[in-house]
């Protein structure tokens, strides 16, 4: 299934410890790979609307991955 390569950044909510926090580019590339993969769950079931507004939030995440602070 498509965005199985996610993997929660460093530092996530899962992390123990006194891990640091993700970057922010970090959480926003993780949040794009989830997001690939619910856009392709949604066109594959024929939802073109929910496909439209996560491919926005996909476009989002990318740009945030993009910009640096």
């Amino acid at each position: 299934m498509a965005g199985t390569r996610a993997r929660p950044p460093a530092g996530g909510a899962s992390s123990a410890g006194n891990a640091p926090e993700p970057t922010r580019q970090e959480a926003a590339e993780y949040i794009a790979s989830l997001l690939e993969g619910l856009r392709s769950v949604a066109s594959s079931g024929q939802m073109p609307f929910l496909a439209y507004l996560i491919n926005v939030a996909w476009e989002e995440a990318n740009n945030e991955r993009t910009n640096r602070d």
